[in-house]
């Protein structure tokens, strides 16, 4: 019986045959697999060897990709707030200096966001995203959100410069539910403080790090490092000096400094999006020699919030984005978020849309479960429009040799 049974099975379209590695990696299933070269030879023909049937069958056999059931099956709810336009820093390449705003989240949207999130929850777990501007600059917006939520399963993460996240302050934070923080440094002291400074010119490579030092104890910590031509040489040099100041219990995330729709001073920095996939690889590969582990998330599905309906992004002022990349910008407001927790949507930049923009053109790539057709934000960069197609293959067929770390 079971010869008959494997002969009719078809193997995945997800399937990526690493042959150099002898590794078959599933982007739909996140399952990998290093075979010997008799196997890799197999199963390249679509035959599977009887040794390892089991293993093919539950994680690299012919499986539905659907969205849609990925997103009814997500368990989490996972809305963002921005609490402030504002900022103590000024960054060289920031997208938000054309409408940065003093002043916080109205009490009004505070009760809507509330309201919302009681209304949608459905016994799923709540975790929420607070962004910026730098939201510790109103904490107690934190506090009092936090507060109103308490009775539920809730957690949230802070998006931050980390300049203000003190050991005082990330000890108030716990106590209320924060889970993780992103954290950006750029490079070691003389390359970061000339890209991320304080408003009036000060550098803040030095407070980052007195705080990161300690965060690394107590909560999951993001290192984000913004990559461009001026900073791609020294990533070696600051996995060098944090590892020397012992702080190593950080998640690595590297991430190319891009064009927005906003400002263009900074652009002759960016590196070309045709190497995007080699540099991060680059990056990942560095920090690992340094001690550092590269993440499964970059194997990661290609769901994001611009896919998911229930996972709104709302600004200070209650009107609410497809993602954090487009906030602040009026062409891109899809909608606006009521005191009781209602949203009335405008019909524009619709989720359902953005995740079947990849239908008719990327069925067969074996990447579209981790690409689903790409970002909304570099669609529109590249002139595509919000609905277009942003391929992104070529950085892929980079990353995914990361894979041999993990098998």
């Amino acid at each position: 019986m079971g010869a008959v049974r494997w002969k009719n099975t078809k193997l995945s379209k997800f399937n990526i045959f690493l042959y150099n590695e002898n590794i078959i990696f599933n982007t739909l299933t996140g399952y990998a697999i290093k075979v010997s070269e008799e196997q890799m030879e197999k199963l390249n023909q679509g035959e599977v060897p009887e040794d390892i049937r089991d293993i093919i069958e539950e994680g690299f056999s012919d499986q539905e990709f659907d969205p849609e059931k990925m997103v009814l099956k997500k368990n989490v709810l996972e809305p963002t707030l921005l609490l402030t336009y504002d900022c103590n820093f000024d960054c060289a390449y920031c997208f938000q200096k054309s409408f940065r705003q003093k002043g916080g989240v109205r009490d009004e949207v505070i009760k809507g966001f509330v309201n919302y999130i009681r209304k949608r929850i459905n016994g799923r777990k709540v975790r929420v995203t607070f962004f910026g501007g730098e939201p510790l600059l109103q904490i107690k917006k934190i506090e009092e959100i936090s507060q109103q939520l308490k009775d539920l399963d809730y957690s949230f993460s802070v998006v931050t410069n980390g300049s203000l996240l003190t050991p005082s302050v990330l000890d108030r934070l716990m106590s209320i539910g924060l889970s993780h923080v992103q954290i950006t440094l750029d490079g070691p002291k003389e390359i970061h403080d000339k890209r991320r400074y304080f408003v009036g010119g000060k550098g803040s490579f030095d407070i980052i790090l007195d705080n990161l030092r300690y965060a690394q104890d107590y909560v999951n910590v993001v290192l984000r490092i913004n990559v461009d031509s001026r900073n791609i040489s020294e990533v070696r040099e600051l996995f060098r000096y944090l590892k020397e100041k012992d702080i190593t219990k950080i998640r690595v995330d590297p991430h190319i400094v891009h064009e927005n729709v906003f400002r263009n001073e900074y652009w002759e920095n960016v590196l070309p999006k045709e190497s995007e996939g080699e540099v991060l690889t680059k990056v990942w590969e560095i920090a690992r020699d340094e001690g550092y582990e590269i993440p499964q998330e970059v194997f990661r599905l290609g769901l994001c919030v611009a896919h998911v309906e229930d996972d709104i992004v709302v600004d200070p002022n209650g009107l609410i984005y497809p993602c954090w990349a487009f906030t602040g910008n009026p062409l891109y407001v899809k909608g606006k978020l009521r005191e009781d927790g209602e949203v009335e949507f405008n019909g524009s930049f619709s989720s359902k849309r953005a995740r079947e923009v990849w239908k008719g053109q990327c069925e067969d790539c074996p990447f579209l479960p981790m690409c689903m057709g790409g970002c909304r934000f570099f669609s529109v960069l590249e002139g595509r429009g919000y609905y277009g197609r942003d391929c992104r293959k070529k950085s892929y067929e980079e990353v995914i040799k990361l894979i041999k770390y993990f098998v």
